[in-house]
Formats: structure tokens, C-alpha cells, sequence
């Protein structure tokens, strides 16, 4: 009789990861949304309503009529609320938006981006911009109320409106605390003198230290610069090139490799152009002054002092 061998052990089953649940596919679709990245699809078959709802306000056109996803109750007249407020005239938004209900994160997502687009397009009237503003930051997700705050919080800046920022001030806590430091850094600065900063000038790669009333111009535009052609400004804006890197100490007198190979390519750009600029290697230089979100859009008066400061949500497409 041959002799008895043990038998291979039963392998163990496999151990799968358990499905995501409904609130971590809603964080995981607002997560890329907010970086610009692939939205994650929905779970097997068709997902679940609000979840499709979700999809579509990331996606589709918030200017068009979005289709409600949701049998009869709540979730449903939440969307229809949402639908006529896209259709109404302009003398009844601020009531329309004011009785709009945000339970559901889709909602909160195909309201902020119609109200961004129709800010962009000049068609929300500042009443109702605010009135905007406020429903966002009352309810929905942490992203559409950061979204919702960081953009009133532009124009309030833009408009030079104390009050406006002091009631923004007033309902955040001190998790806003990062978010409003710069602007209140701003609104100390605005009527005051020019601040100095550490420019390098395009193309000719010349280090100084400057006042931006001395760069002669009457309004500075702050933006990286894109591939492509270089736009066209008129001849009263002066350009500042932040780099598109993290940049170095804002004491430094020279450029690293990395940030010469930078402004060497800035450089061979604007002198094929025949335009002229500012670089500036580094961001710490414009966050100390509370310039943290790009485009910024700056005006000084006749003496040299700030006059306007457009920054971010509340800047112009273009100085």
C-alpha cells in the first residue's frame, strides 16, 4: 500500500475589497473633479440617482435644462426647484435661489458651475451674485462652500466691500482662518503704497528690486504664461510672470538651474515676440502680500498706491 501523503492545502478564498459606498463614490467624484481628472464611473448597472445626478452636474452644460434622475419625493422636486431656477428671468432669481433646497451634492455642483458661468458671461447682477454665494455656503459639500467662499470672498476684494468680508468672516470658523488671512492682508494694503518685490526682467534677465509704481505702468497683470503665443495687452499693463515651479527664497539674488532653464525659455519667448516682462522665481514673494490665486489684476492711482485689487474668481479674462 503506497504511503499516505497530506493533501494540498485548500487555497483560501478570494478576499475582495468591499464596495464603495454611496458617500465615498460622491467624494471620489468631487475629488476629481476639483483636480481636473476622470470622474469615476458609476457602480455596475445604471448607479444610483443621485449619484447619476452627480455625474451630470460635473459634466453637463449647467446653462441647459439638466434631466431629473429621481422618482417622486423630495430628491425630485430638489432638481425641479434647480430646473426652473435656470430658467428664470433675472428679477426673480434672488428669490428663486434663496428657496432653493441643497441636500443633494449635485445640486450644490450644477448650481455653483451655472452661477460661475454666468458671472463669467457678465449676466449676474451683484444682488443676486451674493444671494448666490450665500445659498452655496450654507449648505452642499466642503468643496462647492470652499468654492462659494473663496469666490466671495474675490469680489468682496474686488468691490472693496469691509462689510461684505466681515460677514463672510463672520460665519466661517477657524478652519477658514488659511483662506481669509491673505484677504485681509489685502484689504490693509489697498489705498497704500506699492509693495516692493524681486523681479528679473524679460528678456534681458536683469535682477532688481522695484516698486510696482515703478515699472511704468498703471495696471499689473499676474499670471503664469501659458504655451503658445504670447497675448496681446495693452500698453498700460505691465506683466508679471510668476514661474510655474515652487520657486526659491524670495532673498535669493540668483537663479538655481532649474529656475534658469525656466526663465532662459521665458526669455527666448517674449525677445522672439519683441515684448518685454517681469519673471518672478518665486511665490512667496506674492503670497506674503496675500496675492494667492491667479489671475490678479492690479491698479495703482496717479501717486504710485493700490487702487483696485482683481484677484482670482473676481479677475477679468483678460487686464
Amino acid at each position: 500500500m503506497p504511503p499516505l501523503t497530506a493533501l494540498p492545502p485548500t487555497p483560501p478564498a478570494e478576499i475582495r475589497p468591499a464596495p464603495p459606498t454611496a458617500a465615498e463614490l460622491t467624494d471620489r467624484l468631487l475629488e476629481a473633479y476639483d483636480w481636473g481628472l476622470p470622474l469615476p464611473r458609476a457602480p455596475k448597472g445604471s448607479g444610483t440617482p443621485a449619484f447619476r445626478w452627480l455625474q451630470a452636474a460635473a459634466t453637463s452644460d449647467p446653462q441647459r435644462d439638466l434631466a431629473n434622475p429621481f422618482p417622486p419625493g423630495p430628491a425630485h422636486r430638489e432638481v425641479e426647484a434647480l430646473r426652473a431656477l435656470l430658467k428664470a428671468p433675472e428679477n426673480r432669481l434672488a428669490g428663486r435661489l434663496a428657496a432653493l433646497p441643497l441636500q443633494q451634492p449635485g445640486t450644490a455642483l450644477a448650481l455653483w458651475r451655472w452661477g460661475k458661468a454666468r458671472m463669467r458671461e457678465g449676466r449676474l447682477p451683484p444682488e443676486a451674485r451674493r444671494t448666490w454665494e450665500d445659498r452655496l455656503l450654507a449648505n452642499g459639500p466642503a468643496l462647492t462652500r470652499g468654492y462659494a467662499l473663496r469666490h466671495a470672498l474675490c469680489w468682496a476684494l474686488a468691490d472693496q466691500d469691509e462689510a461684505r468680508f466681515a460677514s463672510l468672516k463672520a460665519r466661517t470658523d477657524a478652519t477658514a482662518d488659511p483662506i481669509l488671512a491673505p484677504f485681509q492682508r489685502l484689504f490693509g494694503l489697498l489705498g497704500g503704497p506699492s509693495p516692493v518685490l524681486r523681479l528679473w526682467t524679460l528678456p534681458a534677465l536683469d535682477y532688481q528690486d522695484v516698486r510696482l509704481d515703478q515699472l511704468g505702468a498703471a495696471r499689473l497683470w499676474i499670471l503664469p504664461a501659458e504655451e503658445g503665443p504670447l497675448p496681446e495687452f495693452p500698453p498700460e499693463v505691465a506683466w508679471l510672470v510668476p514661474s510655474l515651479h515652487a520657486g526659491l527664497d524670495d532673498r535669493s539674488v540668483s537663479l538655481p538651474s532649474s529656475l534658469m532653464d525656466e526663465a532662459r525659455a521665458l526669455a527666448g519667448r517674449f525677445r522672439a515676440a519683441g515684448r518685454t516682462a517681469h519673471y518672478v522665481p518665486t511665490r512667496a514673494a506674492f503670497e506674503d502680500l496675500g496675492l494667492t490665486w491667479f489671475p490678479i489684476l492690479i491698479e495703482l492711482d496717479g501717486q504710485g498706491n493700490l487702487k483696485a485689487i482683481r484677484m482670482g474668481d473676481a479677475a477679468p479674462m483678460k487686464p
